[in-house]
């Protein structure tokens, strides 16, 4: 492992720190994860080529700020505990890099959305709830390709996410992203709701009713003040109560 760059300490790289770890306790608490599957990441603020990392092989419960992993352009781990998830870099690289605004990526497989990207053709009815308003054309989709290991296809789930919110891989799980931490887990927490719904809505039988376009539109416009609902802090000042060591 390489010496520590003496900027990963300032302030603001810690505040991501805390938020990225406690976005992991949050999914744990949610039931988003796999133990030690699944990854999450943030670019480093000032260093935008720079990503931190879910540390590979540490169980969720288990992820603090201080061993999440420090990443350098060319995958280089420089600070942190251990190696990435083998996919991890392969996906989070390349989709940080097509896309300037976005500051956080979470890949999961929440069972809700997982569940309903394994029905053949399935795409969620946008405007068939609030949640999946959110939604309203700003979904993509990505047909299964395997375990992602390279890079090369990393690129092409990034040219498939192209600018939208999120990416259902069928068969797989989800990829989510935020131009920060907490808009990143505020889209990820609502389109499981949206899932979550839909298949409900969908086991009774009856067709799900349809918002109309205008509706849904102006829900998925309204981004200004979505991440600033106090989400993040309200869900850490749990974390705090519980003792939970997230930011240490």
């Amino acid at each position: 492992m390489n010496e520590k760059p003496s900027w990963v300490a300032s302030e603001e790289i810690r505040r991501v720190r805390v938020d990225l770890a406690a976005v992991h306790r949050i999914a744990v608490m949610e039931g988003w994860h796999e133990g030690t599957w699944n990854h999450f990441s943030a670019k480093v603020p000032g260093h935008d080529d720079h990503m931190l990392l879910t540390p590979g092989r540490t169980h969720f419960s288990r992820v603090t700020a201080s061993n999440l992993l420090l990443a350098a352009p060319d995958g280089t781990i420089l600070d942190g505990d251990g190696l990435p998830n083998e996919s991890a870099w392969a996906i989070h690289y390349p989709v940080h890099q097509a896309r300037p605004d976005v500051g956080c990526a979470l890949h999961a497989h929440p069972a809700y959305a997982t569940a309903l990207a394994s029905l053949d053709g399935w795409q969620l009815n946008e405007r068939g709830g609030q949640h999946a308003a959110k939604f309203y054309r700003r979904l993509a989709y990505y047909e299964y390709q395997g375990t992602v290991t390279a890079t090369k296809e990393g690129k092409q789930i990034a040219e498939a996410l192209e600018n939208q919110r999120a990416l259902i891989m069928a068969n797989h799980g989800v990829l989510v992203v935020g131009e920060t931490v907490e808009e990143a887990a505020l889209y990820l927490l609502v389109l499981e709701r949206a899932c979550r719904t839909e298949l409900l809505a969908l086991s009774t039988g009856y067709s799900i009713h349809k918002i109309p376009k205008s509706v849904a539109k102006g829900i998925s416009n309204h981004v200004p003040g979505f991440g600033e609902l106090g989400y993040l802090d309200a869900m850490k000042a749990v974390l705090n109560q519980q003792g939970d060591d997230y930011a240490t």
